[in-house]
């Protein structure tokens, strides 16, 4: 459209052309750089050999999951299922790959939201489901952890317990940035509406881990194959994401939305009142999946 406006004149259109399709190239280098000095790290060729594994004392980030996990057996439990969870590389990169996509689709999709509206309605939507679902999207890796567990008492439930903590642990903090993020670039945004804005983020991640742990273990996926676990974190990702929009065009049609029962609020305080009230809808619901869940692990055999 551009230079069907502006024929014969490439110097109009000629730096906006350059920054896209050279930021384009650019960023394609970028990523290819990144990915042959990440794959250089994580897998080798060379022959190895075996040495002896020595176990070092946890530092100061296991030392915090401790306490924060009540400094006793399930203090140790957390760090075990953590570690277990940080030590692999693909579930690292699941992480490093959802964030860089969220950012993607902000910038080159829906570019930098002009007011919070806009903002609350992505995060909600699209990047707080994606950070849950990629984290908690699955439990575990095949059925062995539970046979194990299954042999303390209540050991299914304080692993679920443990898996919860874990995803909050690891999401909420990455949401929160995420969110603070995307209200600092909305113009003339003030600190009450960012504090709010990451309290808010917070505690729609709490509840979207809860929601989307509980259909893992509603519908549980035990495979030692990344093909068939990546399937089923797409499709707890995919109901979690459609359950958000569709309870936001429900209760709005339903005239259950603040911006209808109370039209004096205003147009974003209305908004915070219905995501606080999803919120609270989804904490609900995750709670049932979760023991509904817990209480199917305890029949796998």
């Amino acid at each position: 459209v551009s230079f069907a406006s502006n024929p014969s004149n490439i110097g109009a259109v000629g730096f906006e052309t350059l920054t896209r399709f050279g930021g384009l190239l650019a960023f394609f280098v970028a990523v290819l750089w990144l990915g042959a000095k990440a794959a250089n790290r994580a897998y080798s060729l060379e022959p190895t050999t075996f040495i002896a594994s020595r176990a070092k004392p946890d530092g100061v980030f296991y030392k915090t999951v401790r306490y924060l996990g009540g400094g006793r057996s399930f203090g140790t439990l957390l760090v075990s299922v953590f570690k277990d969870y940080g030590r692999r590389l693909e579930n690292l990169s699941w992480i490093a790959y959802t964030v860089g996509l969220v950012a993607m689709l902000a910038i080159f999709f829906s570019g930098p939201s002009s007011n919070l509206e806009d903002a609350l309605v992505s995060l909600s939507e699209l990047a707080i489901p994606m950070l849950a679902g990629f984290v908690v999207g699955t439990v575990s890796r095949g059925k062995a952890p539970f046979f194990i567990y299954r042999k303390s008492p209540s050991g299914e439930g304080r692993f679920v317990k443990a898996r919860l903590v874990q995803g909050w642990l690891v999401v909420v903090p990455i949401a929160a940035v995420v969110v603070a993020v995307s209200t600092i670039l909305v113009p003339q945004i003030t600190l009450t509406s960012l504090l709010v804005n990451v309290i808010w983020g917070s505690l729609r991640t709490v509840a979207a881990v809860a929601f989307i742990l509980g259909l893992a273990l509603v519908i549980p996926v035990f495979s030692e194959k990344s093909r068939e676990r990546n399937l089923g974190i797409v499709i707890n990702l995919t109901i979690a994401v459609f359950a958000t929009i569709g309870l936001d065009i429900g209760l709005s049609r339903l005239g259950l939305s603040f911006e209808k029962l109370l039209p004096n609020l205003g147009t974003l305080t209305s908004l915070l009142y219905d995501h606080l009230l999803q919120t609270a809808i989804f904490s609900v619901v995750g709670i049932v999946l979760l023991y509904v869940g817990t209480k199917k692990l305890s029949r796998i055999e």
